[in-house]
């Protein structure tokens, strides 16, 4: 019986047909099911595999997604047809049903004998396109419950040279069926959610990277700066790869990514590696090491993926070992900003380790959202991975901050030192003045009438230095610098033509009317109130007074140095004016004035009039332009002329008035300033 009974159990061949009914979908809302089982695979084409009615029983079951080595004993041809049986009850015939694909080829996809899809174009081994849908997924309608066929053409022609040249053993494709709405709910959040993760953390890691170039090339002595730009961008080309590997619709990233990852993987070890023995190792054995360790695992899985990986594995163990030790050892001596940079680096490397001791132990992880311990890792990765960067940076900056400090200090130890210098000198000078009066005091008892002689000639100095400091005062007050200092020295001063100023003119509306209703005394003294306060506001801007005639006031910018900035100048500080103006009308009401302003930009001619009474005065076409833009100004206005206008439209919001005459020059364009540009 014993030996009977294994004949009797295995006398009927299992079915080899997938069973779905409306319970699989309904009792697990929103579950997908992936589609890797039961596909019956024939290498070749030939006429009708498509068909319901075709004998496949004989075919060899493969798994679809890797056509080559294991799955099949005879090596992909790179055109075959994959058929999978399915049987649905009435209940899951009548569900919205929907596929999504991944695949490194051309496909085309047939219900029951009809073609529902083509991915791709297959037209022969140099003519197929091949194309990668991402996952997107697509409508397929069974029209009645029972047995249905699922036919697959699927061409990769390139699936023997992808094996041997990058040891890519996907090269088929994986397909996924599941409830319309769940299937592109699911597709749409992946796509949102892959994108923003990888987009962001790409973007953040470039940042740095150039940010820490710039820092580097600027200041080439701190080498940290240097690495630390070579870690973050291959972590972002590595976040980029990845994006790139779920989203991109050609094979070339599918076959390559793996090989690119691990070149990416090996330079930002080594800049780590290179980043902490520069901080805290003076020796370089450790640095030589990991760039040797580095170089190995790109060309070894060029040769054998095992051992590429195994490389890839070690060298990442050397580093991080690299870095904790040294880290720790640095928070052990207390080392400037060790906790700083310690607190990001172990968290990293730790996460890292202890994936890495796990993925050995248990032969995989699992970073799926779909359960609680997959949303802790997924958090944890997240945290590690911006822990590390966030604490390189906080201790550069530290540490460009401190190396700051330190210069200040240094400076403010040397200002301390000059200054005692500085002051013993002084004090060796008064030692030999106060030996000097000595030896006067001495000479003095014989020669009294000398001594009183000089004394007065002294009082007399005295008071010729402080009568010639009010002379000087009083000269710049009426003068700008330059001319009294060209007038003090040659005893005249030139005029000038300077031919880019911008002319200010202010006036005050019924100063006349104003007069009636306050005293003398109370007129002067608004009016001074007023000036005094132009005066304040064209220092601001580097703006020369001229002089005030009556209630006029006449300002330049420009001279007698030249400024590029002469006509945004005068329009801020005529803003300014403005403001003050209404501000104090509203305070003040009649007991003030209204003013109006005009601006016009161009040339003048500069220079000193008489000789008693001089004073420095400007003329030309220029400011008679000034003068009538401000006779057709109104109060509370700026009017500008088109030359202005040309030179602060740019920072200033003005409005045409149009083209207005004005008197002995006939019609004029001109516009109003509104205000600053925000």
């Amino acid at each position: 019986m014993l030996i009977v009974f294994p004949s009797l159990a295995f006398a009927q061949p299992r079915e080899r047909i997938t069973v779905f009914t409306a319970d699989s979908f309904t009792h697990h809302p929103g579950v997908q099911y992936t589609l890797e089982r039961n596909w019956r695979f024939h290498d070749g084409d030939s006429v009708g595999m498509a068909s319901n009615d075709i004998d496949d029983s004989q075919w060899p079951t493969v798994d679809p997604d890797a056509l080559t080595g294991a799955n099949y004993k005879k090596p992909f041809s790179g055109l075959g047809w994959l058929r999978l049986h399915i049987r649905l009850d009435s209940g899951a015939a009548q569900l919205s049903l929907m596929l999504a694909m991944r695949q490194i080829g051309a496909s085309e996809i047939y219900l029951d004998g009809k073609n529902i899809f083509s991915i791709g174009y297959i037209n022969g081994k140099d003519s197929s396109d091949y194309f990668d849908p991402c996952g997107v997924p697509f409508p397929i309608y069974f029209k009645a419950p029972g047995d249905h066929v699922i036919a697959v053409k699927y061409a990769n022609y390139d699936a023997q040279k992808n094996l041997r040249r990058y040891h890519a053993p996907f090269d088929g494709f994986s397909m996924v069926l599941g409830e319309a709405p769940y299937l592109i709910r699911d597709s749409a959040m992946r796509i949102r959610n892959l994108t923003f993760f990888y987009i962001l953390l790409f973007g953040v890691f470039t940042a740095l990277s150039m940010l820490h170039l710039f820092l580097y090339l600027y200041y080439r002595v701190s080498k940290t700066n240097l690495y630390f730009s070579i870690f973050c961008l291959s972590f972002g080309l590595m976040f980029y790869l990845f994006y790139a590997s779920q989203f991109s619709t050609g094979p070339l990233i599918h076959v390559m990514g793996i090989h690119a990852l691990i070149l990416v993987i090996s330079g930002a070890f080594l800049a780590l590696s290179g980043f902490i023995n520069v901080l805290y190792s003076a020796k370089k054995t450790m640095l030589r090491i990991t760039l040797f360790l580095s170089v190995i695992p790109p060309i070894a899985y060029c040769f054998d993926v095992e051992v590429g990986f195994f490389a890839v594995v070690t060298l990442v163990i050397f580093v991080l070992v690299q870095v904790i030790t040294r880290t720790v050892w640095a928070m052990y001596k207390r080392m400037s900003g060790a906790r700083i940079l310690g607190t990001g680096v172990l968290i990293f490397t730790c996460f890292v380790l202890g994936c890495v001791f796990f993925t050995l132990i248990t032969g995989s992880i699992s970073f799926t959202e779909q359960t609680a311990s997959g949303t802790v890792l997924i958090a944890l990765g997240i945290l590690a991975i911006l822990s590390l960067p966030v604490s390189i940076s906080l201790f550069l900056a530290w540490n460009f901050s401190k190396i700051n400090k330190d210069l200040t200090g240094k400076l403010h130890e040397v200002q301390v030192l000059s200054e005692q210098a500085l002051e013993q000198e002084q004090e060796k000078k008064r030692l030999l003045e106060g030996q000097k009066e000595r030896l006067e005091q001495e000479v003095a008892l014989r020669t009294t009438e000398v001594v009183a002689q000089k004394e007065k000639i002294e009082r007399q100095h005295g008071e010729l230095v402080k009568e010639k400091k009010k002379t000087d005062d009083l000269l710049l007050n009426i003068l700008p610098e330059e001319v009294a200092a060209e007038l003090k020295e040659k005893g005249y001063s030139d005029a000038r033509l300077y031919s880019d100023v911008t002319v200010l003119f202010t006036d005050f509306v019924d100063f006349t009317k104003a007069g009636e209703t306050l005293n003398a005394k109370e007129l002067v003294d608004e009016l001074h109130n007023c000036f005094k306060k132009f005066d304040e506001i064209i220092s601001k801007y580097n703006i020369e007074k001229i002089k005030t005639i009556g209630d006029a006031y006449l300002a330049v910018s420009g001279l007698p140095l030249h400024d590029d900035h002469h006509a945004t100048n005068v329009a801020g500080a005529a803003l300014e004016i403005i403001e003050f103006m209404t501000a104090r009308k509203q305070q003040l009401k009649e007991r003030t004035f209204d003013v109006r302003i005009g601006i016009h930009s161009g040339s003048v001619v500069a220079g000193i009039v008489g000789v008693k009474k001089f004073a420095y005065d400007i003329w030309g076409d220029t400011v008679n332009t000034a003068a009538r833009m401000e006779q057709n100004s109104v109060a509370g206005k700026v009017n500008i002329s088109q030359a202005t206008f040309d030179l602060v439209k740019e920072r200033f919001d003005c409005t045409y008035r149009g083209e207005i005459k004005a008197k002995n020059k006939g019609e004029m364009a001109m516009y109003f300033i509104d205000g600053a540009k925000p």
